[in-house]
Order: C-alpha cells, then structure tokens, then sequence
C-alpha cells in the first residue's frame, strides 16, 4: 500500500479531505489476548458512504459537527476522534518537526455516515484528519501515520488506505484484497445502539472456546472474480449471534431482506446497522425501498464500494 499523501512543503490554507466509511464483508472472530482484546480475521470494504472534514489553520481549536448526521451524540471535545488523531500526530512528530500549525486548527465534519452503526464512521473521522494534519505539515511517512491511525482505533489504519482489504489482529494488520468491479449494498441502519463491547462480551458468553478466525478463500475468490452470488454463500459474521441476543429485532430485518431478494444480509461490524448484498444497482434500488418500509429499520442507504480511502480533495 502507498502512503496516502506526501507534499514538499507546510500550508496555512484550510485542507478539506474525504474518507469512506466501511463494512466487514467477512468478520471472523477468534479468542481474546491478555489484554482482552480478540483476534479478528476480517475482510474490510470501504464504501463510498463517507465523511468529509475541513482543518483550519490559525482557528480556536473548535470541532464543529454537520451534516445528515450532525445532530446526533458526537463529541466536539478531546474525546473526538478527528481531534484525537491529531495530538496523537502532534505527540509523534514533534520531537523533530514544527507542528505548531496543528495546534490551533478547528475542524469541521461534514456527517454522512450514521453514527454508532457499525460502518467506521468515527474512524473515518480520524483517518480523514491523520491526512489532512499530515498535509498541513508537509507530508508525513507512510509507517507513522500507520502507527498513529492503530493509537487512535484499529479501522482507522484500513480507512486511510480504502479499497478492499484483510484485517488480522486488531484488524489493523493490513492485506490488500484483489477485487473486481464494485459491489452494491443497502445498508439498513437501527434507532438502536449497540455498544462493541457487549456484543464481544455476548459472543464470549456463547463461544468460550472459539476456534480461529479464519477468512474462506470462497470470500476471496468471489471478490476476484467480481462475483456477488458467491459471495452471499462464504461470507459471514461471528458476531451476528451476540448482537441477536440484544436486538432481536436485527434478526428479523435480515429475514425480510432475503424475503424482499437480498443476496446476503451481513452485520456491519458490531452492529446494529445491516448490509444487504445487492446484484446491481437496480437491485440496490428496489432493495432500498422495500426496506425502507420495514419494521425497525431507521434508513436504507444505497452504498458501493470498494471506494478510495482518506484523501484530499481541496487544499487552497
């Protein structure tokens, strides 16, 4: 993979940059370490359902929070995950180098990926912000902004780069996948939350002795081959079970995908929010009405991927 940017020179000038949001395709899960944490075997999907950021220069360190999803809980203090990704690049660069123009920037996020769902949008946030801070300083190498984006959260390494790509460990150990074409997918959002760490607690509660995670290379050959009924037959998400237990109702709104012809509904990540598999983009559309109007579901957005991963997109 390449760094995600490399400039020859620092800038003043406010910096908009765009990063997708996300799916597991496949999440596999296996036993948690000594430091709790479980050992993932996932196939992560960028999806062109994603954030943009705007870092200000010479500002009063605001974090200001717009958009579709703007309203919703996100936090416009150092617990943000857009400002968290920042000091953590501050913290690394300033032993050698002149960050001081990181240090006063107000950032403005432009929400468009639903919050709490599963689809990384939060770390979208602090991927988009990892590059747009490393513009303003003038190009930071591809390995630190690496280390800085696992710091702040393990799907945050992945959405710097997009694409379609294998996650072990935390997930932030990156293989990129070969894929062909794109993928159509509804992703049918809850009203509900679901907090990741209870759905982990669930899945140790139902699986004391789980085997290891494991990716099928049913699930690789399908992407490949640009192949969505193959696909819906291999991929899978361990933690499907778990979340049931919370939200039933996840359950029954995978049912009525399949009733409405969806090739496969997945979990996104921890939940709740669900993606639907679709043939096409006909498809998708159908699907998305159809889903639209069923019980305990907030939204149906229609999603492709893979799509590019944090980028800028205007630097003037």
């Amino acid at each position: 993979m390449t760094s995600p940017l490399r400039t020859d020179s620092t800038t003043r000038a406010p910096v908009k940059v765009q990063a997708p949001g996300k799916i597991n395709i496949h999440l596999g899960v296996g036993g948690a370490n000594d430091e709790g944490y479980h050992e993932l075997a996932t196939v992560f999907q960028a999806l062109n359902l994603g954030e943009t950021l705007t870092l200000v220069p010479g500002g009063t360190g605001s974090i200001i929070v717009q958009g579709r999803y703007g309203d919703s809980a996100v936090p416009a203090d150092a617990t943000n995950l857009a400002r968290r990704a920042v000091d953590v690049l501050i913290a690394a660069l300033e032993v050698d180098r002149d960050v001081d123009v990181l240090r006063d920037i107000d950032i403005v996020i432009d929400k468009q990926v639903p919050v709490a769902g599963g689809m990384g949008g939060g770390s979208a946030d602090a991927a988009a912000a990892l590059v747009g801070a490393a513009h303003l300083v003038g190009g930071v190498a591809e390995d630190v902004l690496h280390d800085c984006a696992v710091a702040v959260g393990a799907d945050v390494a992945f959405l710097l780069h997009g694409g379609t790509a294998i996650g072990r460990g935390r997930g932030e150990k990156l293989s990129p996948v070969l894929t062909r074409g794109t993928f159509h997918w509804v992703m049918a959002t809850s009203a509900r939350q679901l907090p990741t760490r209870d759905v982990y607690a669930r899945f140790d509660e139902l699986h004391p002795a789980p085997g290891p995670a494991e990716v099928p290379d049913q699930v690789l050959k399908a992407l490949a081959a640009g192949d969505p009924d193959t696909l819906a037959e291999s991929a899978s998400n361990y933690l499907t079970e778990a979340a049931v237990s919370f939200l039933p109702e996840i359950a029954e709104v995978m049912e009525a995908g399949r009733a409405a012809g969806a090739l496969l509904p997945l979990l996104s990540g921890s939940g709740p929010t669900i993606g639907f598999l679709a043939r096409d983009a006909h498809h998708a559309l159908d699907l998305a009405v159809l889903l639209q109007a069923t019980r305990g579901v907030n939204e149906a957005l229609r999603a492709t991927g893979p799509a590019p991963g944090a980028h800028v997109v205007d630097s003037r």
